[in-house]
């Protein structure tokens, strides 16, 4: 239950019934109330309890009944709706979940001290045009705080990757910064070796006796020919 109502406050300010009605137009008055009110709320009928004040039973509903998805109630065995109402908060496990609607200032100071919200009867007639849009979060989002604190990995996923590359909670160990250009010290150039390197002297073959006689004369080789035409 969201919306806990004072039915003839609302009708009243509503301009839907006055003290000059008859019963029949008094009891079809308040069924077009209920129907316009259920149309106008939507899925929030299903939500909603209208309490009336009552001395007898009515003949057009029973004391305790659904109507179009609204909770109707006739206050029968409480001296007032107001009573009703306020019976209906004092027993409620959640009051901070409803809404309660009615021109008793004593009902809506109940409300207040119960933690419920309170509103006059010309403040819902204001409002009850859009209430049927105003819808609750879908249940297929997901919890914005949930998402937050959710971790982005489950054990399984954390264990692998901290076996690839490292447990993910440890801080990398320093990296040195990298001397800046301005630092670094440039050492001077290696002075040039001025050894003299001795060039090989040119060797003659008139200088090296062995060499020349090892070596073959044109008289050996023209020997040689004819030795092998002859041979042949």
């Amino acid at each position: 239950m969201r919306w806990l109502i004072d039915g003839y406050n609302v009708m009243h300010v509503a301009g839907v019934i006055d003290s000059k009605m008859g019963r029949e137009r008094f009891r079809k008055a308040r069924k077009r109330f209920l129907d316009h009110l259920a149309s106008k709320l939507g899925d929030l009928a299903a939500e909603t309890t209208i309490v009336f004040d009552a001395n007898k039973p009515p003949v057009d509903f029973p004391v305790e009944s659904t109507y179009r998805r609204i909770s109707v109630i006739f206050a029968l065995s409480d001296p007032s709706a107001d009573a009703r109402i306020e019976r209906i908060l004092a027993k409620h496990s959640t009051p901070k979940a409803l809404t309660v609607v009615s021109n008793d200032r004593e009902v809506r100071q109940s409300a207040t001290r119960r933690r419920a919200r309170a509103l006059k009867a010309d403040e819902f007639l204001d409002r009850l045009p859009t209430l049927a849009y105003q819808r609750r979060a879908p249940m297929n989002v997901p919890d914005p705080e949930a998402v937050r604190t959710a971790p982005a990995l489950d054990d399984a996923e954390r264990a692998y990757w901290e076996e690839v590359f490292g447990a993910a909670d440890e801080d990398p160990a320093p990296r040195e910064p990298a001397p800046s250009k301005k630092s670094v010290t440039r050492g001077a150039p290696p002075a040039p070796d001025r050894r003299r390197v001795e060039k090989p002297r040119r060797v003659d073959v008139d200088d090296v006796p062995d060499l020349r006689r090892a070596m073959i004369t044109d008289a050996d080789i023209a020997a040689i020919r004819r030795e092998i035409e002859r041979e042949g």
